[in-house]
């Protein structure tokens, strides 16, 4: 549980921390497109403050420039005359939409065109006026009539001297008009304030604030921060804009306050907060829907990756540890529990191998169906013999791991003989009449072992070496011999390839001599490897190089050093008889086999004959229609053939009748037994004439005793192979030897 915790944590963590990061995208893109569509909104409200200013702005200019055009025509007759000034203005009020124009004095008393005369001297336009400044009002009470009024006032210069000042009277309505556009569907309002709060002009359509005395004053009352109210006046007295938000008999509201440019006037655009986000806030709100079905779906989609990858891994650990026809642990999971468990510190832990002897043949006698059958009896036996703390799995195909608690080797061995026991009852019960061999390799783990590689390496040498057991109960116990013997193969294996490059395997040459006259009729060529200074013998070597493949490296190697010394003798005018060459069983039975001897022979511009191809006859019963037609296209371009050790198991006839061999080599078991056994010694007889009926050679290997070549001579052999004629020698020595033999012939 601990290391399936461990294992997701990570995923977990990652997956936790996606859907915070989509939840924080979302959030984020909401608030984003918030914080925009507020900045839009406001930059579009300042844009209407900005507009309500520029139009006042534009009246008023428009205005004191109208009336500075009259002024200055008034101020351009020769002699100043009221008549004539009174006229000019009189002309231009009804020409346009002015209250009334009047003319002020120095004495502050104003004519005006209604013919009324009023004193203005308490007037601050006025006073403005006469010190050349054109100017307007703020709002103020007309004198005449009352109403609100804003006064345009410019000085009046006649003959290059103020001579009073010209003004113009408008209703503060027509402010009020012009701030009065529709905006925001009507609910929009604009104001103009001084700079203190004080209101100068409200909005036509609008009497929200007509009752206020001071804009600070009722943002005061309405609630608004005192700190934004703050920043208001000092954006005002520093002449910026800005943007105030404050909400007047509970509702919401949006202020934007523009500098107009003319006295210390303010124009202020306010509209309800739900008017200016009306469309906004929808769009929001969609953004909103869109980022939380998104985040849905995105989430959705992680969940569904991660369940994904829950079932992809759950079916890939099930693969990877699970052995798919058994049910149980496969190597990979044993390895691993086996490891745990060793790294605990268990005493008398056993690691053991088990398997079946020829289970192919099993399957290829009586069926797949039945080794499978076999199989799962192997592993519920198994199962069932082991304890609860013990651990098994299945390497592959009959072979099994155990990983067992014993307090000695004889438990073990009891264990074993258990198994065997109850499979061969359970057999018995199936009634199936073939016996189920087993090979038990055993090694006892060290305390402070703890590789589960090296472990099982050393069952494997233990397991390896039952297998060469003679017995029906097949187990061997790892010890130090297998180690060392582990080693040299080691050591082989690490410089094989280095010593053929160096033709450190160097062929040795035993002659076949004729038993009569003692002449060479031909050699089997061997091979000794001459290893730092000493030579060492096919036993040593052979065995491992057909174990891990070599020996087809070897093998071809050996047949090109038979054909460069033939070529080599033939080029020096010898007449050499054939030399055969053994053949191994992965080389015959790889690709191409005859075509690479085939190519060898001509590299050297050969006789064929001189070439002979030794086949084991173990080797040809493996797959006899295969040999069949590998020593027919042999024989068909000129390679001669010899059947190797015939005789030395449970040999054939047929395999005379079969195989299309020039040599028959009869090995010196068949020998033996002929010497000391009459029936025997029949069947060589027979055997001899049966091989010359078929034109075939023979030869009889392992010859050593005058006894032996006499009884040779008997059944009508005549050549023979053995260390009573010549043991294997150097080539240089043969050499010598087939020089003699030819000098002899002649």
């Amino acid at each position: 549980m601990e290391g399936k915790n461990s294992k997701w944590l990570i995923p977990g963590t990652a997956f936790v921390i996606i859907i915070l990061v989509i939840i924080w995208l979302g959030r984020d893109f909401v608030s984003g497109t918030q914080k925009d569509v507020d900045e839009q909104n406001r930059q579009y409200l300042t844009e209407l403050a900005i507009q309500s200013a520029q139009a006042i702005k534009n009246t008023v200019s428009m205005q004191l420039e109208n009336i500075e055009s009259i002024a200055n025509i008034i101020g351009n007759q020769d002699e100043f005359s009221m008549d004539y000034t009174m006229s000019v203005l009189d002309a231009e009020f009804h020409s346009s939409n002015f209250k009334r124009l009047a003319y002020i004095p120095p004495d502050g008393y104003a004519v005006s065109t209604d013919s009324e005369v009023f004193s203005v001297q308490d007037r601050e336009y006025y006073h403005k006026a006469l010190n050349g400044e054109s100017n307007v009002s703020d709002v103020i009470v007309d004198k005449i009539g009352g109403g609100y009024i804003n006064v345009y006032a410019v000085p009046l210069y006649h003959a290059e001297k103020l001579t009073g000042v010209i003004i113009a009277t408008n209703e503060t309505d027509l402010f009020s008009e012009i701030l009065n556009f529709r905006t925001f569907y009507g609910e929009g309002y604009s104001y103009i304030i001084q700079k203190d709060g004080t209101p100068v002009v409200f909005s036509a359509g609008k009497a929200d604030f007509r009752q206020f005395d001071n804009l600070f004053a009722e943002l005061d009352k309405s609630g608004v921060e005192e700190s934004e109210i703050a920043q208001m006046k000092q954006d005002m007295e520093q002449n910026d804009d800005g943007i105030i938000e404050y909400s007047m008999d509970d509702v919401p509201t949006v202020g934007a306050y523009r500098k107009i440019g003319i006295n210390d006037w303010y124009v202020v655009t306010v509209v309800p907060r739900a008017s200016v986000y009306e469309n906004t806030d929808r769009i929001v709100v969609r953004n909103r829907q869109m980022a939380m079905i998104t985040t849905v779906l995105l989430t959705a989609l992680c969940v569904l990756i991660v369940l994904q990858n829950y079932k992809s891994d759950k079916k890939l650990s099930y693969l990877a540890y699970v052995d798919s026809f058994t049910g149980g642990n496969n190597l990979n999971r044993f390895k691993m529990l086996a490891a745990r468990r060793i790294e605990k510190g268990v005493d008398s832990l056993y690691m053991v191998w088990v398997d079946i002897d020829n289970f192919k043949l099993i399957n290829d006698m009586y069926g797949y169906q039945e080794g499978d059958a076999i199989l799962l009896d192997m592993n519920r036996m198994i199962s069932e013999i082991i304890s609860t703390d013990d651990i098994y799995g299945r390497m592959s195909n009959d072979n099994f791991l155990c990983l067992v608690c014993c307090k000695d080797d004889e438990e073990v061995r009891n264990r074993d003989a258990c198994f065997r026991e109850r499979f061969r009852e359970q057999q018995n019960n199936r009634g199936k009449r073939y016996n189920v061999i087993f090979t038990t390799g055993v090694y006892k783990i060290t305390p402070d072992e703890t590789d589960i590689g090296k472990i099982i390496d050393r069952t494997t040498m233990a397991h390896r070496r039952a297998k060469q057991m003679n017995s029906e109960c097949k187990i061997c116990f790892y010890n130090d011999t297998m180690r060392e013997e582990a080693v040299r193969i080691k050591d082989i294996e690490d410089v094989m390839h280095g010593a053929l490059s160096r033709k450190e395997f160097q062929v040795y040459l035993q002659p076949k001599c004729n038993m009569n006259t003692g002449a060479i009729e031909g050699a089997e060529a061997l091979v000794r490897w001459m290893r730092d200074g000493r030579v060492m013998y096919p036993s040593d070597f052979i065995p491992v190089f057909e174990r891990n493949g070599f020996i087809v490296n070897l093998d071809l190697y050996t047949l090109e050093e038979v054909c460069r010394m033939q070529r080599y003798w033939l080029d020096m005018g010898f007449n050499p008889p054939a030399v055969s060459v053994n053949q191994s069983k992965p080389l015959v039975y790889g690709k191409d086999y005859v075509q690479k001897v085939l190519n060898i022979v001509r590299r050297y511009d050969l006789p064929p004959n001189l070439i002979e191809i030794e086949l084991l006859e173990s080797l040809i019963h493996d797959n006899i229609d295969a040999l069949q037609k590998i020593t027919e296209e042999l024989g068909q371009n000129g390679i001669l053939v010899c059947i190797d050790d015939f005789g030395s198991g449970y040999s054939s006839l047929n395999l005379i009748k079969d195989i299309c061999a020039d040599v028959l080599k009869i090995d010196r078991a068949f020998l033996n037994n002929a010497e000391t056994n009459q029936r025997a010694w029949i069947v060589l007889k027979n055997v001899v004439e049966l091989a010359k009926g078929l034109n075939m050679s023979v030869v009889v290997e392992g010859v050593e005793t005058e006894n032996q070549a006499a009884l040779l001579k008997e059944v009508g052999c005549t050549t023979a192979q053995g260390y009573l004629y010549a043991k294997p020698m150097p080539v240089s020595e043969y050499e010598k030897r087939i020089k003699n033999n030819r000098e002899q012939n002649e």
